[in-house]
């Protein structure tokens, strides 16, 4: 296990300005990434996104201890993208990585991603349901005999968070998405609430 010392103090400040997700860049190799961190899904989760149009997202489980295995699905992937070369005095191991990332983490909360955003990349490494509709558009109540999916539960943490998914589950609801981001409804969301 690796220990994200600097991901408990992005945290900490995350927590004194009430924010539960965070996104920042990070540069390996001369190769750019950009990173979210979400604390609100269980165990935490860190995703490192290249850039361009099709990116490759790698996603990092982080539990309570800040601490995340050594190793990387799709390693070779991770290989190609840094263009590493064999060194024979030198296996480069996600560890490699993972401290040059922590080295990068900042310790200060700048910003957060867009919902949106997340189900974008998140989609790229989790099988979520309708993956190209990426835009909230509104809630379902789901009559009785039918109960919402749990692809559909995913998708909603995925997007808001594990709070959101369990009264979700438990109110029997469903979230409903759209591909046209024009049809994005973001009032909607509080609409939970009162169903």
């Amino acid at each position: 296990m690796y220990e994200f010392s600097a991901l408990k103090i992005l945290h900490e400040d995350m927590k004194v300005k009430n924010e539960e997700r965070a996104i920042f860049p990070f540069t390996y190799n001369s190769k750019d990434f950009s990173c979210i961190f979400l604390t609100d899904i269980k165990p935490m989760r860190l995703y490192l996104s290249t850039l361009g149009h099709n990116p490759i997202v790698f996603e990092i489980e982080i539990d309570e201890n800040y601490c995340a295995k050594t190793y990387i699905e799709d390693y070779k992937e991770l290989i190609l993208y840094l263009e590493i070369k064999y060194d024979p005095n030198h296996t480069f191991k996600p560890i490699d990585l993972f401290e040059a990332l922590n080295n990068k983490i900042p310790k200060k909360f700048q910003k957060k991603p867009n919902y949106s955003e997340v189900v974008s990349v998140a989609s790229k490494r989790r099988r979520v349901e309708e993956a190209d509709k990426i835009y909230f558009c509104g809630w379902r109540n789901n009559p009785t005999g039918y109960n919402v999916s749990e692809m559909n539960i995913e998708k909603t943490r995925i997007a808001f968070g594990d709070r959101i998914a369990a009264m979700c589950k438990l109110k029997n609801v469903s979230s409903c998405w759209t591909n046209i981001s024009s049809d994005e409804n973001l009032k909607k969301i509080n609409d939970l609430y009162s169903m």
